[in-house]
């Protein structure tokens, strides 16, 4: 087993255990195990009026391939979100989303 693998299982039994922090969610019509940050839901002012929602998952790189782009437009448990930034540490994807609210 290489490194990377070592590192995926380990993400899967310990972060996206579904008994201790991962569930399952729809991405884009297909099911998906994720983690979700405490940061999630968080609002900050954009303009006067406007504010703009975000939340942070994450989840194993092999399980969401091609990975999101920014900007891209996609559907978590069938609300809309928008994809605003993707990093890719080693054996997982940290994916920002935000949506924008009034």
């Amino acid at each position: 087993m290489s490194f990377h693998d070592q590192i995926r299982k380990d993400f899967d039994k310990v972060l996206l255990d579904t008994q201790v922090f991962g569930r399952v969610c729809s991405w884009n019509g297909k099911l998906l195990k994720v983690a979700e940050d405490a940061r999630s839901g968080l609002q900050t002012d954009i303009a006067q009026g406007s504010n703009r929602e975000i939340k942070i998952i994450y989840c194993r790189d092999i399980d969401l391939i091609p990975a999101p782009v920014v900007t891209e437009e996609i559907s978590l448990d069938g609300e809309i979100w928008y994809v605003d930034e993707v990093k890719k540490p080693i054996g997982h994807l940290i994916i920002t989303l935000g949506r924008n609210v009034v």
